[in-house]
């Protein structure tokens, strides 16, 4: 019971207004799904593994910021001696996306070119072939010393992220081919499902509640999704760390919901100069009262621990 209290206390944090019951409509689904007190207990199995596979991914972002006792290295990371393409420093070499890529496929992914470039395989392929255990020893001491991550996170984590990348990975080339470019996907129930879920309280009508950037290069909901679907993708089903972002995963949305959203998404402003003066007006309202300062280092932790 005490587990079950727990982890209904970690939905409540992730359920907001925003995230709330939607009754009728195009969907005809709930999009924060709240199990009734008197669930199963597979059920309540199904949900736990749900939000471990969700926290992973927000560890293979920035395990950095979905933690919150571990410390941030200022060093470059062992094994980027070993290439030169990429100049990034410190602890942006730690991030497992830095090297691995948004798309799980390494220098045969997007990130095979590019200032990102690394020349690091994937992990897409190998997590097919490997075990959840197999997947947790690559990043403990073993046969790649230099990939040992147990000096900064925990064992928790280190399964989490071994359980992402075995059962949260998706092949992102069937949601956007190698130019970025959506495969497909209805903007118009892109709009429904972003009106819905990310509009109110978050993002604002047109996308510009919250910029990733700063006021020199705004970057918005619709400068990701157009510059970066990869990124997008990844951040709508996992959440962003250090926030109270809900999770695709744990709302349990097709990889269809994600394809109509990146969709309309595209067709929102990326910069200052494609708002119009009712969308200043209208796009920030409600952001402050969720997020507040969403600049890097303001929020540390994923929510209580599952213990």
């Amino acid at each position: 019971m005490k587990k079950i209290g727990i982890t209904l206390l970690i939905l409540a944090i992730y359920s907001t207004s925003a995230w709330s019951q939607m009754g009728g409509g195009m969907m005809g689904r709930s999009t924060q799904q709240l199990y009734p007190q008197s669930y199963s207990q597979e059920e309540h199995d199904k949900l736990d593994e749900l939000i471990r596979i969700s926290r992973g991914g927000q560890l293979y972002d920035n395990w950095w910021k979905a933690t919150i006792d571990t410390d941030k290295p200022q060093k470059d990371h062992p094994l980027w001696k070993e290439q030169s393409t990429n100049n990034r420093n410190g602890y942006d070499t730690y991030r497992c996306k830095e090297c691995h890529g948004w798309d799980y496929r390494g220098k045969n992914g997007a990130y095979g070119k590019g200032s990102h470039h690394t020349g690091f395989k994937g992990v897409y392929e190998a997590a097919k072939k490997m075990s959840i255990k197999e997947l947790e020893n690559v990043n403990k001491r073993g046969a790649q010393k230099k990939h040992d991550f147990t000096e900064y996170i925990g064992n928790k984590e280190i399964a989490d992220l071994a359980l992402f990348m075995k059962k949260g990975l998706i092949d992102t080339s069937k949601i956007v081919n190698n130019e970025g470019l959506p495969i497909g996907g209805n903007p118009r129930t892109g709009s429904y499902i972003f009106r819905n879920n990310c509009a109110h309280m978050c993002h604002g009508t047109v996308g510009i509640g919250i910029n990733f950037g700063d006021s020199e290069k705004p970057e918005f909901v619709g400068t990701v999704a157009y510059k970066n679907p990869w990124e997008f993708i990844h951040k709508v089903r996992n959440g962003q760390p250090g926030t109270r972002m809900p999770s695709a995963i744990i709302n349990d949305w097709s990889e269809k919901d994600i394809l109509d959203l990146l969709s309309f998404a595209r067709t929102l402003p990326k910069d200052t100069s494609e708002i119009g003066w009712w969308g200043r007006f209208r796009g920030d309202m409600g952001h402050y009262m969720m997020h507040g300062d969403y600049r890097p280092g303001s929020g540390r932790g994923f929510g209580p621990s599952l213990e």
